[in-house]
């Protein structure tokens, strides 16, 4: 009879061989349920983020809305909220020509708010900017036909704040400095009937006994345009009504699932235009954000 022995270390192999096949085979299916729940929370991820943009669109209509029923009234502060089946959001709107227009204000207004603010060169800096505008209206190229006034009016030299920053003698910091006072879709003048006291107060010969008379007087009713020429003084150079609304949305949304978003956005509604109102600035924040409204399940 022959011996066996050499028969048990090959029985040994094979069980360490079947032991390591189950291993590995456990190995992959470990790392296939995770690459599934991976995606699977890539696609819920995914779907909040488009139910967020749909509310957002949502917002952004209730704004018209709010903006196309204001229309010959001053547009003030006002905050609103909406509901979807998907989740809610809260917009806030305000005048955009309530601020500092970066592209038209002159000089002397550019160096009030920056001087207002702290800025030790003033000046300079208002100059600074100046400069860039004249120099860009010089280079630009001409019209080839004749636009609208509707259409000059949202010409730019700049696009947004941010630009500041890329002018010699103008400090990075400026353009977050001034930033919550400024616009880049605005006019010369500040429009005296929807701007807050903290912008007033930043232009030339302002003085807080004339913006305590002037909101004093937009509380009581209507003005008319020598009712502002009466209470600001030589003040109103810089700060006369307007005679349309380019409004502010900011907007929160949140979800069911609490997932929030925020969007901020700047409308206008112009006469006789194909559109019902006309979109010129989008900014969406890129994640998902603290909603402070709560949410409260659509009845």
């Amino acid at each position: 009879m022959k011996p066996v022995r050499s028969i048990r270390p090959r029985r040994g192999v094979v069980l360490v061989a079947v032991l390591w096949t189950i291993a590995l085979l456990s190995a992959l299916a470990m790392a296939a349920s995770a690459g599934l729940r991976s995606f699977a929370g890539l696609l819920a991820v995914d779907r909040d983020r488009v139910q967020a943009e749909a509310l957002i669109a949502a917002g952004i209509e209730a704004g018209a809305d709010l903006l196309i029923k204001y229309r010959g009234r001053p547009l003030l502060p006002a905050e609103a909220r909406f509901s979807l089946r998907s989740g809610e959001g809260r917009i806030q709107i305000s005048d955009e020509l309530g601020r500092i227009d970066i592209n038209k204000a002159p000089v002397e207004t550019l160096a009030s708010l920056l001087a207002g603010l702290g800025a030790p060169d003033a000046q300079v800096a208002a100059l600074a900017i100046s400069r860039r505008r004249e120099s860009t209206q010089a280079t630009a190229p001409k019209a080839q036909k004749p636009e609208s006034s509707e259409r000059r009016r949202f010409d730019q030299i700049f696009t947004n704040v941010g630009q500041l920053a890329q002018i010699p003698g103008v400090p990075t910091e400026y353009a977050r400095l001034v930033a919550p006072y400024v616009t880049v879709f605005g006019e010369a003048t500040v429009n005296a009937a929807t701007a807050p006291a903290e912008t007033l107060r930043l232009l030339p010969q302002m003085t807080e006994a004339r913006i305590e008379r002037l909101l004093s007087a937009r509380a009581e009713g209507a003005l008319q345009a020598p009712d502002y020429e009466r209470i600001l003084g030589p003040a109103a150079r810089y700060a006369k009504p307007a005679d349309h609304s380019v409004a502010r949305l900011e907007i929160a949304v949140a979800l069911a699932n609490g997932f929030a978003s925020e969007a901020e956005a700047i409308i206008v509604t112009l006469p006789k235009d194909s559109e019902p109102y006309r979109i010129l600035a989008f900014r969406q924040s890129p994640g998902a954000s603290a909603y402070a409204g709560g949410y409260s399940e659509t009845r």
